[in-house]
């Protein structure tokens, strides 16, 4: 797929991969591509990451993408405006919802690129019936509507808020959707797994982003240390390694006689 890239839609997130014409585009690029739906912006993605990605679109007849350029400055302008005018609709959007009665919490709104297609995001315990209110609401707003019930991560980055260390949530500051897979085994990798999900969760409720940031640091540094439960040498005597410590390149042994001792790895 040389004459292929790909290309992460910002408003659903979907991956498509379009022809790259003449366009010389990295992973990261902003560009404006055309869906059969209206134009929107979307970011250059690398292909391990595209194809990996539950919400790569298949390439049908009635799914195509079209790239039609790299964002320009003007772009970047038009595209604030539009980020401006869809928040105007998240007022109206919510006094429609408390009229419905429906139980969905409307965290952020989105409009694409050519202003046809309105994009809200909310959240709620369960499934909901929208349909009446997407009929309402295409008929206020004379735009295509499309509603996106989000998760708690989603939720997270949509309303901001400070984390444990201080600085704004990262999915909010930075990621923006680019929200990837964070496991468990990240934090016992990193020696704080056992240390309670207080330790490692976020105010999201979820894994905290930031223990994807340093794993691969963690990775490496420990195959350079001695495995816990392997034996070492100490200047005390032969001794069990119990507990590595990777910010001071040391780890604890146990000696035989049941005490013990911190060796410089």
């Amino acid at each position: 797929m040389s004459d292929k890239i790909f290309i992460k839609s910002r408003s659903d997130n979907k991956v498509y991969a379009v022809d790259k014409g003449n366009f010389d585009l990295d992973a990261d690029i902003m560009v404006i591509f055309e869906s059969d739906q209206c134009q929107e912006v979307a970011k250059v993605v690398g292909e391990a990451e595209a194809k990996n990605d539950e919400l790569l679109v298949r390439d049908t007849a009635d799914k195509v993408a079209v790239l039609i350029r790299r964002m320009n400055d003007n772009d970047k302008q038009a595209d604030s405006k539009r980020r401006e005018e869809a928040t105007a609709f998240i007022q109206k959007c919510q006094e429609i919802i408390e009229k419905h009665k429906l139980p969905m919490e409307l965290l952020d709104a989105d409009l694409s690129f050519d202003g046809k297609k309105l994009t809200f995001y909310f959240t709620a315990p369960g499934r909901v019936d929208f349909r009446t209110l997407v009929s309402e609401l295409a008929s206020s707003f004379q735009k295509l509507i499309r509603l996106q019930q989000v998760g708690a991560r989603d939720r997270a980055r949509c309303t901001g808020g400070v984390g444990r260390c201080g600085q704004n949530f990262c999915c909010n500051r930075f990621l923006k959707g680019e929200l990837e897979c964070v496991s468990i085994d990240m934090a016992y990798e990193q020696n704080i797994g056992q240390m309670g999900s207080n330790r490692v969760t976020g105010a999201c409720g979820k894994l905290m982003c930031c223990l994807k940031y340093e794993l691969d640091f963690y990775k490496k540094a420990k195959k350079k240390m001695p495995a816990v439960g392997s034996s070492i040498k100490t200047p005390k005597g032969n001794g069990i390694v119990v507990s590595q410590c990777i910010m001071k390149n040391k780890v604890t042994a146990e000696l035989q006689d049941k005490t013990y001792v911190e060796v410089d790895c």
